[in-house]
């Protein structure tokens, strides 16, 4: 029966290597596919936990939450730095003569070939030991173009990862700004004329475009889905549930003689259904209860002629799983409560 002490540790190993890289190409490269398998499930057991320490719905919870998105992101640099170390660490361990003391030509112990991986891996160069054979040598160059690798995409998704934080939360800031109290109620108040809501389609026609950025930009960083506002102005989640359920208020509740043109609406409505497509892939799942609907009687105290409210619960009826996808996109990311009438 043949030896497998040797090829055993080897074996484990090369599997850590290629899971690690094929995770980290996944993540970095594959847009629009979401995290890889290995980085996805870390990543929703973090957040997951990130939510269970600050429970409580007031300012410091949100404060810590904002935390989660970076240390999410930097567990995921380390999870695929420690899966590659320790992989080349078993292969190198697949044989006493792999690694060998560059002055006295003794094999290397464990901690030794462990030293040895981390500086083929992270390119260091220095010579105090060296790989025992051919094999060895093909070995630590292997090593050596997975660090690569890794530290060639991590820092290519990091930064602009950073720069899509961001913009995300701009995007927010602008929905916000379209209203002094963040209700949708409120926001076509805030646009009403008397006779229309000629200023709100300039905004719908800018927001468009940034919304389906922001989706796009959710498709290839699904880490994005992790970072979290402290400041609800600037907070993405429930600004797009405010905007949509506005949208909802403006197609479904405000009489046809007043709304806006469908060419108006009907785009960033659009836009919107994109973005929630993208939650999918960050295993968000639409809410057990949708939205609380709005309150129509807001519009009507401000003279803005509504349908009646029979007419309005058939139309929320009809987008229940939309408006349960939004209402768990605002719970994922700790804002329960927060759109409320």
């Amino acid at each position: 029966m043949p030896d497998l002490q040797p090829v055993l540790p080897m074996a484990v190993g090369l599997a850590l290597i290629t899971a690690s890289v094929v995770d980290l190409v996944w993540t970095t490269n594959a847009a629009g596919a979401g995290a890889g398998s290995v980085t996805g499930r870390t990543c929703r057991l973090l957040w997951r936990a990130a939510r269970r320490v600050a429970r409580r719905n007031d300012e410091r919870r949100h404060r810590r939450v904002a935390l989660a998105g970076v240390l999410i992101t930097l567990a995921a640099l380390v999870q695929w730095i420690l899966l590659i170390w320790v992989g080349w660490w078993l292969v190198f361990n697949a044989s006493d003569d792999a690694v060998i003391a560059s002055s006295t030509g003794e094999p290397a112990d464990a901690l030794s070939r462990a030293y040895f991986t981390g500086y083929s891996v992270f390119t260091l160069g220095n010579g105090d030991y060296r790989p025992g054979g051919a094999l060895w040598q093909v070995a630590t160059v292997a090593a050596t173009a997975t660090g690569l690798v890794l530290v060639t995409l991590a820092i290519t998704y990091l930064v602009p990862l950073a720069s899509a934080v961001t913009q995300r939360r701009q995007l927010a800031a602008y929905i916000s700004s379209l209203s002094h109290r963040s209700t949708p109620e409120e926001l076509l108040v805030s646009a009403w004329t008397g006779k229309g809501f000629p200023g709100l389609a300039q905004h719908l026609v800018a927001l468009t475009p940034l919304i389906h950025v922001a989706g796009q930009r959710h498709l290839t960083y699904p880490m994005l889905h992790y970072f979290h506002s402290r400041d609800r102005r600037t907070a993405a989640a429930p600004s797009l549930a405010v905007l949509d359920e506005a949208l909802t208020l403006l197609r479904c509740a405000v009489h046809s003689e007043a709304r806006l043109p469908p060419a108006t609406v009907i785009p960033t409505a659009a836009a919107v259904d994109g973005f929630l497509d993208t939650l999918a892939g960050a295993f968000i799942h639409p809410g057990q209860h949708p939205l609380s609907p709005p309150d129509l009687a807001v519009l009507r105290r401000a003279g803005i002629p509504t349908v009646d409210d029979a007419t309005f619960c058939a139309a929320l009826d009809e987008l229940d799983h939309h408006r349960r996808l939004l209402s768990g996109l605002v719970a994922h990311n700790g804002w329960d409560g927060a759109v409320e009438p």
